[in-house]
Parts: C-alpha cells; sequence; structure tokens
C-alpha cells in the first residue's frame, strides 16, 4: 500500500499525462481514465461506473484550467531568460493561452523539462488540497 505522500506523487505523475484518477480509498490503489485516448463516451461511462461507487472511490480531476493558467503565470517568474519569459508572457495574453503556451513550452528543449517539473509540483499541490478539502483524506 502506498504512503499517502507516495500515492498523491503517483497520482500528480497521472495527472501530467491528462487523466482522471480514482483512488480507492481501502487499499490506495489507483485506477486510470486516459482521456486523450478515449472517446467522450468511453470517459462518461467510465467515470459513472466509478462515482456509482462514490463511497468506495476519491475522484481525482485534471487541474482546473483556470489553475492551470495561474501555474503558467506563476511560471513565468521561474525563466531566467528574459526573451523566452516575454514571448511565453505574450502567448498567456492571446486567444487559447493554454495551447499557445504549451506550444512555446515544447518547441523550447532549454525549458521543456523545468515547465514539466513545475507542473508536477503544481500538480502535487493540487492534489494534497483536494484530498483535504474534499475528502479530508
Amino acid at each position: 500500500m502506498l504512503s499517502p505522500n507516495e500515492l498523491v506523487d503517483q497520482i500528480a505523475k497521472q495527472l501530467d499525462d491528462n487523466t482522471i484518477c480514482f483512488v480507492n480509498k481501502q487499499d490506495r490503489s489507483i485506477e486510470i481514465i486516459e482521456l486523450d485516448k478515449l472517446t467522450t463516451e468511453e470517459v462518461t461511462e467510465l467515470t459513472a461506473t466509478y462515482e456509482a461507487k462514490s463511497s468506495k472511490y476519491i475522484k481525482v480531476p485534471p487541474m482546473p484550467k483556470q489553475e492551470l493558467l495561474f501555474a503558467m503565470q506563476e511560471f513565468l517568474g521561474e525563466v531566467t531568460d528574459a526573451e523566452v519569459e516575454k514571448e511565453l508572457g505574450k502567448s498567456l495574453q492571446r486567444k487559447n493561452p493554454t495551447r499557445n503556451f504549451l506550444q512555446i513550452v515544447n518547441s523550447r528543449f532549454d525549458i521543456k523539462q523545468h515547465w514539466r517539473n513545475f507542473k508536477h509540483e503544481k500538480n502535487v499541490e493540487f492534489v494534497g488540497k483536494q484530498f483535504i478539502k474534499d475528502y479530508n483524506y
């Protein structure tokens, strides 16, 4: 059985890959729904199956878009290259800021891993807060 900290870390890693996680409250096993690999109907059906057993499972969805945008804005303070910071900042001011930001990050080898590490830390915080707030777990 995973410790609470290991559980939060494992879920955060899964959320980095655009998933919804359901955690079994008794044995702390993690069931994963991969949003990118399933149709909307399949996701809805699987989610409904786990939600019907809400006394047994804790649902952990991906970080909401607004929180992700805040994380992206906070990441600007982590970037040491003024040009890159300016480019990322402009991407967040245009239409589809998340997509624009991620396109720049994914095209820049020098900041791509730094962003992944930063986002993982934010996901760890998000999951930890959700467990405490929503589930008192």
